[in-house]
């Protein structure tokens, strides 16, 4: 399958799905077109101790696209098909931050 748009998660939808009051400690910027970041604030001043980027997938075929750092260092990309498990996806990588 090519990369379309035509498969990507609506962006309003998306925001709506994912967690509007993250777990403890964490912060939610909206960002527009679907694009929502959550940031764990970091000692330093300069990177989040973790961020976690989900937006709609406009770049592969998948529906969701989620970025994950740690520090200012990237921790892996993740794409899924279905909006219901980039959702749990998230909800869980949260969670498990703050482990």
């Amino acid at each position: 399958m090519q990369p379309t748009t035509e498969t990507a998660a609506d962006p309003d939808r998306l925001e709506r799905r994912l967690p509007a009051e993250p777990p403890a400690g964490w912060q939610r910027t909206d960002a527009g077109g679907g694009i929502v970041e959550y940031r764990l604030p970091g000692d330093d001043g300069v990177c989040a101790a973790a961020k976690v980027t989900v937006r709609p997938d406009v770049v592969d075929s998948a529906a969701v696209r989620i970025e994950r750092k740690k520090g200012c260092q990237t921790a892996g990309r993740s794409t899924y098909d279905d909006l219901e498990a980039a959702v749990d996806a998230v909800e869980t990588t949260l969670h498990r931050a703050l482990e």
